[in-house]
């Protein structure tokens, strides 16, 4: 049933094409069999649905950049600078890929491989900045648990009474602050499966830019997928992870 939900969603579908996309990849990546070369059909055909789905993102993107403005909710001034410029790149990525896309489809009169590659090292840098923001994140969220146990121990010196519903207090708290933690876990993990792909896919030689094989690249895109449903699973119905 839960399967069922993610799917009516488009994010939901989203992640289970792209899912299926890296899997088909990873397996059909080796070898010039004709089991090998219908996976590698299934991955592009797969890859180009994708393509094909985020003509129509720029407005959702736009709308969630403008909600967010120049995120003055935000209590750190260098978070509130890296999530700015995570959203600028990836409100900047769509428009970029469509021009590849009208390119590539001959719409448009003129070479696509400059706008893709274009494409590339924006999504590289939103990703960059992503495993920069969570890795903050992370030392944040563990600093305020530091200063939540330093509480509880003061608080162990009043009336039992008064200590009894404070420590509740600070347990629900610490729990919120374990599971925000956990969260950013998974997505510097994801972030960084993604970034091994998007630079590896590079044409020039920049770090490890078309060292890493067909099968190597679809196992990180599987890993980055994999994580990301989980992410998007219905929270009461996610399996545990300690």
């Amino acid at each position: 049933m839960d399967l069922l939900n993610v799917l009516e969603t488009y994010r939901g579908r989203d992640k289970i094409i792209r899912t299926c996309s890296y899997l088909a990849t990873m397996f059909g990546a080796s070898g010039n069999s004709a089991t090998a070369k219908k996976l590698q059909t299934i991955a592009a055909e797969l890859s180009a649905c994708r393509v094909m789905l985020r003509l129509f993102d720029d407005l959702p993107m736009l709308a969630h950049n403008l909600s967010y403005g120049l995120g003055s909710k935000e209590k750190i001034t260098l978070m509130q600078i890296l999530e700015m410029g995570i959203n600028a790149a990836n409100q900047l990525y769509y428009p970029l890929e469509h021009v590849a896309w009208l390119a590539d489809k001959s719409i448009l009169n003129f070479k696509s491989q400059k706008w893709w590659i274009a494409g590339l090292i924006v999504w590289g840098v939103s990703l960059f900045l992503g495993v920069i923001r969570n890795t903050l994140r992370i030392i944040f969220l563990r600093r305020a648990e530091v200063n939540l146990k330093k509480q509880e121990y003061l608080d162990n010196s009043k009336e039992k009474t008064e200590t009894s519903e404070q420590n509740q207090t600070i347990q629900g708290k610490l729990r919120k602050l374990k599971m925000e933690e956990k969260d950013c876990y998974f997505a510097v993990i994801q972030n960084m499966a993604d970034l091994l792909n998007a630079i590896n896919w590079l044409p020039f030689k920049f770090l490890w830019a078309g060292k890493i094989d067909r099968s190597k690249g679809g196992f990180f895109g599987l890993i980055s997928s994999i994580i990301m449903l989980y992410r998007l699973w219905p929270e009461k119905h996610r399996p545990k992870v300690s």
